[in-house]
């Protein structure tokens, strides 16, 4: 039996980087790295890790992109993704712990200090059962610094979720998910979601000022196009063409490099923002009276910073294809420009033709009175030395003038005959 190589990969993918199963109460830090892309670099780090607290290291392999590993007091997971990083420390069972606070405490300081590439995003997410967990509005209100928060309901009321989605002092941006009756599969899904969507929309949000940045790049190569197409009127020669289209290559040129030094990262944040989309699905919200839900608070702020990158993407295809529809305009005037320096060629290598021709019948005439010419020279050396007036009743000279009309029309039946046939 022939199997494919890549039979049990993609089966295994499918359970690849899994939701952990916590019990309640937890806390949770997590931290969200961009990368060089050195993944080497990550595992040396996690096996120094795991050689200060005696556990085991990750595997050393090209392949290897998690690393779940539980210590003493708490539990890490490392995922290397395309451009970040995520650490993650849970702390299980332990309700006597303050909200909010550090779980990167827990690690060696030294060690979480020497963590590389530049963090993007920073989550702490407190789950606690009702009785432990602050429930009035001046409670939530304290825990949150005074922030403004949004929240609902998830998984059919087996939770609430609070947040402000502002960083604290500490630089973490806090979660409260309040159980309602979620098993330990549950909360390790909600953990995953609500991290992964902290991650995402970060990832996403790195285009913003991109986008920004373009918009008045985008803007003036618009204004130039316009001012392109406006001269397409005012063309008179050859040479005005060739210039206008030196501008429109100019611009098309500067269009693509624009396209080029930022398409991954407008493609990426359309990936992310679909990643981040479905992970709001999945906590499947219903709304607190008065308080708006995650997904409502990301179709105020979210979205319209997503579109804003979109419409960039947008403006930049709608201009390359303005400028290949000039282009082809342009391209059509100049063929039409040389059609008629063509037809002005053709018209004058006709008057050429006809004024050769005409020489032509000039050259030929000529011909046929110089070919009777030189006929009748001969004929007169031919008769000069024979005694004509013995046998013809006439002289010489009369012979010879009763012959140049003949050897005459003679010459002009050839060059006839000889016209015909090159017709023909």
């Amino acid at each position: 039996m022939d199997i494919h190589p890549l039979k049990d990969i993609s089966v295994n993918e499918l359970h690849n980087r899994p939701f952990p199963v916590v019990a309640l109460p937890a806390q949770i830090s997590s931290l969200v790295f961009l990368h060089s892309g050195d993944r080497q670099a990550e595992l040396d780090k996690l096996a120094e890790l795991a050689r200060l607290y005696d556990v085991p290291a990750p595997s050393d392999s090209d392949s290897t992109d998690c690393y779940y590993q539980s210590f003493n007091t708490f539990d890490l997971r490392w995922e290397f993704h395309n451009e970040f990083s995520t650490y993650t420390v849970i702390r299980r069972g332990d309700a006597q712990q303050p909200l909010g606070e550090n779980m990167f405490s827990l690690l060696d300081q030294d060690w979480v200090a020497r963590l590389g590439g530049q963090l993007i995003a920073a989550n702490h997410i407190d789950l606690r059962s009702v009785a432990m967990a602050p429930t009035s509005p001046e409670e939530l209100s304290e825990h949150f610094d005074g922030q403004r928060l949004v929240g609902g309901e998830i998984y059919e009321g087996c939770a609430t979720i609070w947040t402000s989605v502002q960083a604290q002092d500490d630089g973490f941006i806090r979660t409260l998910v309040i159980d309602k009756g979620m098993d330990s599969a549950q909360a390790g899904r909600v953990i995953r979601n609500l991290l992964e969507i902290a991650a995402y929309r970060s990832m996403t949000l790195l285009a913003l000022p991109i986008a920004r940045q373009l918009m008045p790049e985008v803007r003036l190569l618009e204004q130039r196009l316009v001012e392109t197409n406006n001269k397409l009127n005012d063309l008179v020669t050859l040479d005005d063409e060739q210039n206008l289209m030196d501008e429109l290559i100019s611009e098309a040129t500067q269009l693509e490099k624009l396209v080029a030094d930022h398409n991954f990262r407008f493609s990426a944040t359309e990936a992310y923002f679909n990643l981040t989309e479905s992970r709001l699905d999945m906590l499947r919200e219903k709304k607190i009276p008065a308080i708006r839900t995650l997904k409502q608070f990301h179709a105020r702020r979210f979205i319209p910073a997503f579109n804003t990158c979109m419409s960039v993407v947008k403006r930049k295809e709608n201009l390359s294809k303005r400028i290949s529809r000039t282009s082809e305009l342009l391209h059509l005037r100049l063929q039409l420009s040389l059609e008629a320096q063509n037809q002005k060629l053709l018209s004058s290598m006709d008057k050429r033709s006809e004024l050769q021709l005409r020489l032509q019948q000039t050259v030929e005439g000529l011909s046929v009175v110089a070919m009777t010419y030189y006929s009748m020279k001969l004929i007169e050396l031919l008769i000069k030395p024979i005694p004509l007036e013995s046998y013809l009743p006439i002289s010489k000279g009369l012979a010879l003038a009763l012959l140049t009309p003949v050897i005459f029309c003679g010459a002009m039946w050839v060059i006839v005959r000889i016209r015909k046939k090159l017709h023909n």
